[in-house]
């Protein structure tokens, strides 16, 4: 397989979310494209992502291929990639090679992973409530959020969004109306539906995410969060959160 990257930039960014996770990852190539799925070792976050071939200036991949790498090597020698280089990830034996073309020309290889190591299987999770949301509103909403405690409260109240904090001596509310805001799109639940997550497992999986598209949260009564956003046309991401025990 032989692949050069569009966008260095939105590489370097997914890669480092990851790795702030998960030692580990498999860049999971098909003819169409490729995947991640991978949890971390806590079982606290899985990441889920889909790229098309769209994702990629020049893309010859005519099986599937797993790359299983470790990201401490990965994102190495990703610091290294500037914006205007090009980027051209292919495979040899046992190995995943990364070239660097800009200024200078740069390459390197590096050791996959035992063959065995296999991904995370996608848990399957029902949800009771829905919301959808503009990206920069609910980071604005954690940034205060964060003012107060290092978790957050997530509550779904017929066609409300409420989002909250509370600490010994401090609080912090966020009602929101789909009604009187729109960059609110969708809200769904047949009951008050509500539950608690790290704000700093939140920050991360929104550090990707574009200010101006929606962000979809996915959850259930002291239940894990499922939050799915659009990168581009050509990429989505989702994330598993479990939740905080109040």
């Amino acid at each position: 397989m032989e692949a050069e990257l569009k966008d260095n930039e939105l590489f370097k960014r997914l890669m480092d979310v990851i790795g702030s996770l998960m030692a580990d990852v498999s860049l999971d190539f098909t003819p169409s494209g490729f995947t991640i799925k991978a949890m971390d070792p806590a079982n606290i976050a899985m990441v889920l992502f889909e790229g098309t071939k769209e994702m990629f200036s020049s893309f010859s991949v005519d099986k599937d291929v797993k790359l299983s790498v470790s990201l401490l090597d990965l994102n190495g020698i990703l610091k290294l990639v500037k914006k205007e280089d090009k980027l051209r990830m292919s495979e040899t034996k046992n190995k995943l090679n990364l070239d660097i073309r800009g200024k200078s020309k740069l390459h390197f290889s590096i050791p996959l992973i035992d063959e065995n190591y296999t991904a995370q299987k996608v848990p399957q999770l029902k949800f009771s409530a829905e919301a959808t949301v503009l990206s920069s509103l609910l980071k604005e909403a954690i940034k205060a959020a964060n003012l107060v405690d290092d978790s957050m409260y997530i509550t779904v109240d017929s066609q409300r969004l409420i989002l909250s904090a509370r600490s010994e001596e401090k609080e912090f509310s966020e009602d929101l109306s789909i009604n009187e805001n729109k960059e609110i799109f969708n809200i769904r639940s047949d009951t008050i539906t509500r539950s608690r997550y790290s704000i700093e497992y939140i920050n991360k999986f929104l550090s990707i995410a574009d200010p101006e598209r929606p962000v979809k949260l996915s959850f259930s009564n002291s239940y894990p969060l499922r939050m799915d956003y659009e990168i581009n046309p050509s990429a989505m991401v989702s994330f598993v959160l479990a939740n905080r025990v109040d």
